[in-house]
C-alpha cells in the first residue's frame, strides 16, 4: 500500500508540474500573425554573455507593423534566450517569451513576436540552468 501512495504521489506531482509548464505557455501574449523569422531587416540591440555568447534582438518590419525576436549564437548545449516584451517602457513586461534552449549546436531563436502599438522588446538569456541572466537594452 506504500508504493502505491508513493507511486500516486509521483504521478500527481508529475501532472500538477506539466500543467504548470503548459500554463506557462500559455500567457496572454502569444506569437503574432504574420510575424516570422524569414527575413531579417537587423539586430536592434545585442548584449555578450558570462561564457562570450551573443543574446541578440532581432526584427523584421517596419513602421506599425514590426516583428522581434531573441537570438542567442556562440552558444552551447544547455543555454536559454527569450524575449520579455513591455507596454509601458520597461517598467513591467511579459517575460520570457517563446523561451528556447540551445539542444544542439551553438545557437537557437525564439519564435517572432508582435511589437507595434508602442511596445518595446529585449532578448535575454543564460548560460545554462542557474546562471546569471542578460538582456540586450530595450528597443
Amino acid at each position: 500500500m506504500r508504493v502505491n501512495k508513493k507511486v500516486a504521489a509521483t504521478v500527481s506531482a508529475l501532472a500538477m508540474t506539466t500543467g504548470l509548464l503548459a500554463m506557462s505557455g500559455a500567457t496572454t501574449a502569444s506569437a503574432a500573425d504574420g510575424c516570422n523569422t524569414n527575413v531579417v531587416s537587423g539586430t536592434a540591440r545585442s548584449a555578450t554573455g558570462a561564457r562570450g555568447q551573443l543574446f541578440e534582438l532581432r526584427y523584421n518590419g517596419s513602421g506599425t507593423n514590426t516583428c522581434a525576436w531573441g537570438r542567442v549564437t556562440n552558444g552551447a548545449i544547455g543555454m536559454h534566450v527569450w524575449v520579455d516584451r513591455s507596454s509601458d517602457g520597461g517598467r513591467t513586461w511579459e517575460p520570457q517569451l517563446g523561451i528556447r534552449r540551445v539542444d544542439a549546436g551553438t545557437s537557437v531563436h525564439t519564435e517572432a513576436w508582435r511589437d507595434s502599438n508602442g511596445k518595446l522588446m529585449r532578448a535575454c538569456g543564460d548560460s545554462g540552468d542557474n546562471t546569471a541572466i542578460v538582456c540586450t537594452g530595450w528597443y
